[in-house]
């Protein structure tokens, strides 16, 4: 299992580089979903300071898969999962959802809950594997970007 670590704003510019890549290729989502996930160093920092939190997984040192979220009254916000393309299938999407799932646990939420594209199989395997259920009805998140929101209650 890949070591999850928290980054910091000292990764911010190593952040902007694996967002450009993988969102540069992610073409199940609408081009204007992908450029918008294009974030930007100095966006990484004003969200860092705004509360959201970049975890994620290196490989001799670089970073290869992140994730950010954001602990709200509803609960751990988990999004913007980004692996690049040579590291899929090696297990950090799952040790991400691991810690994603503990993290929460460990600072008392209610749940974890995360919005999935629909098409999206991969990531609708993991949200099955880790015991996550459906919430309401599909929505458009983006125009032509369909998703379900799913959650996952945290049990003390």
């Amino acid at each position: 299992m890949q070591n999850i670590e928290e980054f910091t704003e000292e990764d911010a510019e190593e952040l902007e580089d694996l967002f450009t890549k993988v969102w540069s290729c992610a073409h199940e989502y609408p081009e204007a979903w992908r450029e918008r996930r294009k974030i930007s160093s100095q966006k990484v920092k004003q969200e860092m300071q705004s509360g959201f939190r970049f975890f994620g997984a290196r490989d001799r040192g670089k970073i290869v898969g992140c994730y950010k979220l954001l602990i709200t009254e509803e609960g751990c916000f988990g999004e913007h999962q980004s692996i690049l393309p040579d590291y899929v299938g090696q297990g950090i999407a799952s040790a991400m959802y691991s810690q994603f799932i503990q993290f929460a646990h460990d600072q008392h939420c209610r749940k974890n809950y995360v919005n999935i594209l629909t098409s999206h199989r991969g990531c609708l395997r993991l949200v099955e594997k880790y015991g996550f259920s459906k919430k309401g009805p599909v929505f458009e998140q983006a125009p032509g970007m369909t998703v379900q929101k799913y959650e996952r209650w945290c049990h003390e």
